[in-house]
């Protein structure tokens, strides 16, 4: 009897711990309390639900299992080499970077000051990139040389300064790294959207853009 006794309180012992380590595991494979961690969806326009605010949310996007290869591209680049841009000096920029918008089929978008395009990658973390080596080569990130300047209908708060994957200062938005794409070679172009599921343009509210407008709302740019 004393034997089965101590059995029955080891069995009861190892269910209360099973129950505890459940309690703090969170359905997105993280740890901490089960209420936190929400998911963020991507806005399926610039008008939808989420905010500069909840933009700072990042996880729980479901990222497809090949973001992580090509070096976080999430799908076959070539290795195209670094890129160098216009008053750019040995890679680095000599001016602060200005973030700007412009419409485009996909609503009010964040770009350069000169018009070229500007995504953020799904899969990301807040202020931290997961972008590596030859995915950099095709996602330079968007650098700057101090704080960034915010343009017209800029959220100049949401405006901030990371040390990107290469050692330079990359601009994040709403707490997201911002990138442009290799293969937009012109303002206006965009190329990248959808690209691997995992890189979109991103509206004022700092939130990714996974869908056009309707055609009777969307404005030229």
């Amino acid at each position: 009897m004393l034997v089965v006794g101590k059995f029955l309180r080891g069995v009861a012992v190892i269910g209360a711990l099973a129950v505890t380590l459940s309690a703090c595991h969170f359905s997105n494979g993280q740890y901490g309390p089960a209420s936190a961690g929400a998911a963020v969806p991507p806005t399926n326009g610039p008008s939808g639900s989420g905010s500069s605010a909840t933009a700072k949310l990042l996880g729980g996007f479901g990222v497809p299992k090949t973001a992580s290869s090509y070096d976080g591209a999430g799908f076959p680049i070539p290795n195209y080499g670094p890129i160098s841009y216009p008053n750019y000096v040995n890679g680095d920029p000599k001016y602060p970077a200005t973030i700007s918008i412009r419409n485009s089929p996909y609503g009010q978008i964040l770009t350069t000051q000169s018009g070229y395009t500007l995504y953020v990658r799904l899969g990301d973390e807040f202020r931290a990139s997961k972008c590596f080596k030859i995915c950099l080569n095709a996602f330079p990130p968007e650098l700057t040389n101090g704080a960034p300047q915010a343009g017209p209908g800029i959220l100049a708060a949401d405006l901030g300064v990371l040390t990107a994957n290469n050692s330079w200062e990359q601009v994040s938005y709403g707490g997201r790294p911002l990138y442009r794409y290799r293969l937009d070679t012109k303002p206006g172009e965009i190329n990248a959207e959808g690209k691997g599921g995992i890189w979109y343009v991103v509206g004022v509210n700092g939130l990714p853009i996974t869908k056009p407008l309707a055609k009777s709302s969307a404005k030229k740019g």
